[in-house]
């Protein structure tokens, strides 16, 4: 069985991120997995990025790989703010980046990974490998979450209820009744989609209103840019302190990091979306969706309301819902593996450098947000991974080395004495 002293499975851009760093600094290592599998399979053809372009970037250490250095090549113009970004032309920039920063990636996919002697053991499609250290950049398609009254029937009746992450292409809809459950960026974007595509649409959310994010400011103020700074999360200290101290936020109390990943960059469509859903897809905010049923292959819902309820009846319910980590949803966790990680509120406890509680794992992405903070949801944190990963890495190699030179240097001076002086019996 071949051995590897780091593998990373995922090739999104957390795990396209950190192996441009690893590879840079000469660090064996290899990725596994299908390049940006869940973008490509699980978002909207016709999505656009919520985040502004200059925060869209794929990290390597020499900053050669930018998408606005793509965009230069491709001859098109680039503007750091202010022009949506379709998921197409970032799927072609990352391909771009793979193909000069990450050019081997083994397109395969992990069945099982247990822990054995001196690391980890990896089941792949395509064979069985070794390795010392994993780092798991899967993403967030295994953490879909479903509210209670939806729950069940995801499993009773697939075919009615599914989530925003189930769908790349809205046609099907079309004449249908959709009701959607949510108001974030992807509720409110699959309602413009799913009724430009034809659809009845509907949008319920428990919340009193919908929160859409401040249209762009092209000339701000000298006082506007210094209360509001630009961050990769948005304007304001605060998200900027999420964005570029992800290190100072693994130091504040359990609690206190509990809160802002529950309540930081909550749901909110984007100010370029806001034309194409309000006055066109029904907005019933203070709606809540207590109970689903089924009659003659319709959805009847029981809504909540204040304190009044209502029926209704619909086709379809796609639940907008987000992500909820749990580790018990990877697939490919051992589970005498998935016991030995100590875990807080369904996410892995992680200490330096993304390390799990089992040594030599560790969590990048979404499911290190509670260690690292909200900029774990967004692209632009695997800059921030792939730079405390190398560091990492790096310095245990080092350490390794070290090590191996010490045991050496003791093992000569015990043969330079014993040859020197002889054995002192004789």
């Amino acid at each position: 069985m071949t051995t590897f002293e780091t593998v990373i499975v995922g090739a999104g851009p957390y795990g396209l991120s950190v192996s441009a760093h690893l590879r840079v600094a000469n660090l064996d290592h290899v990725v596994v997995g299908a390049p940006m599998e869940s973008w490509r399979q699980h978002m909207p053809a016709e999505m656009v990025l919520k985040s502004e372009r200059f925060a869209s970037n794929l990290s390597d250490p020499e900053r050669r790989y930018s998408l606005d250095q793509f965009s230069a090549l491709r001859g098109t113009p680039f503007s750091p703010r202010g022009v949506p970004l379709p998921i197409g032309e970032f799927l072609d920039y990352v391909d771009w980046f793979q193909r000069r920063a990450v050019p081997e990636v083994w397109n395969t996919k992990l069945r099982r990974l247990r822990r054995v002697a001196n690391g980890f053991e990896l089941d792949l499609d395509d064979g069985a490998i070794a390795a010392r250290r994993v780092i798991l950049a899967t993403g967030h398609l295994a953490f879909r979450h479903f509210p209670d009254a939806l729950e069940r029937l995801v499993r009773t009746a697939s075919l009615l209820v599914s989530h925003t992450a189930d769908h790349r292409d809205f046609s099907k809809f079309a004449g249908q009744d959709v009701v959607i459950v949510g108001c974030g960026q992807s509720g409110l974007e699959t309602a413009a989609l799913l009724h430009e595509q034809g659809a009845n649409v509907r949008l319920l959310a428990r919340s009193p209103a919908v929160d859409w994010n401040a249209e762009l400011d092209a000339v701000k103020s000298l006082y506007k840019r210094l209360r509001w700074p630009e961050s990769g999360l948005g304007d304001g200290w605060r998200s900027l302190a999420y964005s570029e101290l992800p290190r100072l936020f693994h130091l504040l109390p359990e609690r206190t990091r509990r809160q802002i990943v529950a309540t930081a960059n909550g749901p909110s469509g984007a100010w370029w979306l806001k034309s194409r859903v309000v006055g066109k897809v029904p907005l019933l905010t203070g709606h809540e969706v207590v109970d689903v049923g089924i009659n003659s292959r319709k959805l009847v819902l029981s809504v909540r309301r204040g304190g009044d309820m209502t029926k209704m009846e619909t086709d379809h319910v796609i639940a907008a819902t987000g992500f909820r980590v749990d580790l018990r949803q990877l697939p490919f966790l051992d589970p005498a593996l998935y016991a030995e990680i100590e875990r807080t509120a369904g996410f892995p406890v992680l200490k330096k450098a993304f390390q799990a509680s089992v040594p030599g794992l560790h969590f990048v992405g979404l499911s290190s947000a509670l260690a690292s903070g909200p900029v774990m949801r967004f692209v632009y944190g695997a800059r921030h991974a792939a730079t405390a990963l190398t560091s990492h890495i790096h310095s245990s190699s080092r350490q390794g080395s070290r090590s191996w030179w010490m045991g050496w240097r003791d093992n000569s001076r015990r043969t330079l004495t014993t040859a020197s002086y002889g054995d002192p019996q004789l």
